[in-house]
């Protein structure tokens, strides 16, 4: 009889892992995508922030200015900095020289603007202006979430979030030789 009785109990045990495992699973691998997602999104912005004072020097120091097409040289840094990350397509820079340090802050306190039939960034014209100027760069990348649910929490109604990295300085004086 005693026999009997822990054959019918082990019989009762068999399948609870398999519905445990239905349980909590679910929230497990939702957790760790969302930590490859964040983890990712930390190194694209490490990234990104590295290429733009990468390619910021250039203006900074006069060789971009001096290669004859500013802009040009720029994206060509800019691009290849980051190219084995992300892609330039869904990337914008803004080159923009100003008057004073505040009218800087204002301008970098603005956020970038989407085109709203494409939901593409709208970019603003490129000034590296010239030696002793104070000149802002502020690089964006369109961030494509690849799990919705962190999308839909992080991100916008397009499923992506603005990667922002953005330099302030002041031209060298490279001008008078």
């Amino acid at each position: 009889m005693r026999r009997a009785w822990q054959y019918l109990g082990r019989l009762g045990e068999r399948g609870v892992s398999s519905v445990e495992f239905a349980i909590v699973g679910g929230l497990f691998l939702t957790l760790l995508l969302a930590i490859f997602e964040l983890g990712y999104i930390v190194f694209v912005q490490s990234v990104l922030d590295s290429s733009a004072r990468s390619a910021a020097r250039q203006i900074r120091t006069g060789q971009a200015q001096a290669s004859g097409n500013a802009q040009t040289d720029f994206q060509t840094t800019l691009c290849a900095e980051v190219s084995s990350v992300v892609s330039c397509g869904n990337m914008i820079f803004q080159v923009q020289k100003f008057a004073n340090w505040s009218a800087t802050q204002t301008a970098v306190n603005t956020p970038p603007v989407r085109d709203p039939k494409t939901g593409k960034l709208i970019p603003v014209p490129f000034n590296a202006g010239t030696c002793g100027d104070i000149v802002a760069v502020q690089v964006t990348y369109d961030y494509q979430f690849f799990t919705m649910w962190i999308g839909q929490q992080l991100g916008d109604s397009m499923q992506s979030a603005f990667l922002m990295s953005t330099v302030v300085f002041q031209n060298e004086p490279f001008c008078g030789g």
